[in-house]
């Protein structure tokens, strides 16, 4: 029997492996073995707030798909412990892609896992460094530049 080796993945740091059994192999009678875990890959980042998600379903079905989804996650903060946890809003998803190619499910982690989440106060942060730094005037069209740059999907 063939062994196959784990799909290779180009992915920006931040991002956690919390499992993964995402096999570069494509569904086949031969291959579905690989296939037999409904989850297949999770990758967390909790700088974004985000969570990477691959299934394929239904299980040993040569007919199955790949399931992309890119949860939101929130902060969930134990009232006993203090600890602070992470919970995927499964209802409100960010992303999501159902396909049977696998090229197209590496393609879309890929872009995906390198999309930078810039939020509302970063953006004055790094505003309020430009005008400190680079003067007003540049430092306005900068910013600009750069929200402009970053929007783009």
């Amino acid at each position: 029997m063939e062994e196959f080796d784990l799909q290779p993945l180009r992915i920006t740091s931040g991002w956690n492996v919390e499992w993964n059994l995402f096999y570069e192999v494509d569904p086949s009678e031969k291959t579905m073995h690989y296939l037999d875990s409904s989850s297949l890959l999770h990758l967390s980042n909790y700088n974004t707030m985000r969570a990477i998600d691959l299934d394929f379903r239904p299980e040993n079905d040569v007919n199955g798909c790949f399931y992309l989804r890119v949860i939101n996650l929130k902060k969930v903060e134990n009232p006993k412990t203090k600890k602070i946890n992470y919970k995927g809003d499964w209802e409100n998803l960010f992303f999501e892609l159902e396909t049977k190619n696998r090229l197209e499910v590496v393609k879309e982690i890929e872009r995906l896992s390198t999309k930078t989440n810039f939020t509302v106060k970063n953006i004055r942060i790094l505003f309020v460094l430009l005008v400190l730094f680079a003067g007003f005037g540049i430092g306005a069209y900068l910013i600009l530049w750069l929200v402009k740059l970053l929007s783009k999907e």
